[in-house]
C-alpha cells in the first residue's frame, strides 16, 4: 500500500503502476511475467542454449581436459598421457568424496566445486585405477 502526502492509504500497486517491459522484444508485460512475456522470447534470451546434449558434452569435455592439465596430464602412477578419455579421477578418500568428476559432472556443476572436488583426488590412467579399486583381480602370469 502507499501512503500519500496526507497519510492516508490508498490500494494502488506499485508492480502494476510501472510499465515493465520483455526483455527481449520490449512487448509491456502482464500479470505475474516478471522478465518474459513468453515462453519463445524467454528461450530465445535464456539459458535453453547451453541446456542441449552437445553444448554439455562440449563444455564437459572441455572441463575435464582443464582439470587433467591442472593436475599434470598424465597418470601419476605409470605416466600415461595420451588419450583424455583414458585419464580418471580417483578419490584418495572415498569418505570425502561428493561426486564422481565424469563428464555429466563436469558440466553441471560450478567450476570452483570441480576444482575442490578435484584437489580430492588423484589422477590415473584406466589400468592404473582398476588396478587400485580391485587389486584381486590382478592376473598372476608365471
Amino acid at each position: 500500500m502507499n501512503y500519500s502526502h496526507n497519510h492516508m492509504k490508498t490500494n494502488s500497486n506499485p508492480i502494476k503502476e510501472r510499465h515493465i517491459k520483455c526483455v527481449v522484444c520490449s512487448k509491456t508485460l502482464s500479470g505475474r511475467q516478471a522478465k518474459y512475456c513468453s515462453r519463445k522470447c524467454h528461450n530465445k534470451h535464456g539459458n535453453i542454449k547451453h541446456q542441449n546434449y552437445a553444448s554439455q558434452q562440449k563444455r564437459g569435455l572441455k572441463r575435464k581436459i582443464n582439470l587433467v592439465e591442472r593436475k599434470g596430464g598424465k597418470c601419476e602412477l605409470c605416466g600415461y598421457q595420451y588419450n583424455y578419455s583414458a585419464l580418471s579421477f580417483h578419490h584418495i578418500n572415498p569418505a570425502a568424496k561428493n561426486f564422481g568428476l565424469d563428464l555429466r559432472a563436469c558440466s553441471n556443476h560450478k567450476w570452483e566445486t570441480l576444482l575442490e572436488e578435484s584437489n580430492k583426488c588423484q589422477l590415473l590412467c584406466l589400468n592404473c585405477h582398476a588396478n587400485l579399486h580391485h587389486p584381486l583381480l590382478r592376473r598372476s602370469f608365471s
